[in-house]
């Protein structure tokens, strides 16, 4: 449990935001917080939102990419002449 209600513990978010305490430790500067932390430690709400804003544009970046790659996959493989492509008669 937090300390403070407007708080929550780095390994609590950590949970939440499926990804490795470490990764949050090492970002908290960067969103403002200057003291040493540790995955027990605890960080006020607004540093909270600043960390989720962080991780979620991270994972829909990631998630861009990867359709990305899908879809020129699949462009290219209905591209008639292209080896190993599909021909559209066969599509």
């Amino acid at each position: 449990m937090a300390e403070h209600p407007n708080q929550i513990r780095i390994n609590d978010l950590a949970r939440e935001l499926e990804v490795k305490s470490k990764a949050i430790i090492e970002l908290l500067p960067e969103v403002g917080v200057t003291e040493k932390k540790t995955h027990s430690s605890s960080i006020d709400e607004a540093h909270a939102v600043k960390v989720r804003e962080h991780f979620r544009a991270m994972a829909d970046a990631e998630a861009a990419v990867e359709r990305a790659k899908r879809l020129g996959r699949n462009r290219i493989e209905r591209i008639d002449g292209y080896p190993g492509a599909r021909s559209a008669a066969a599509t």
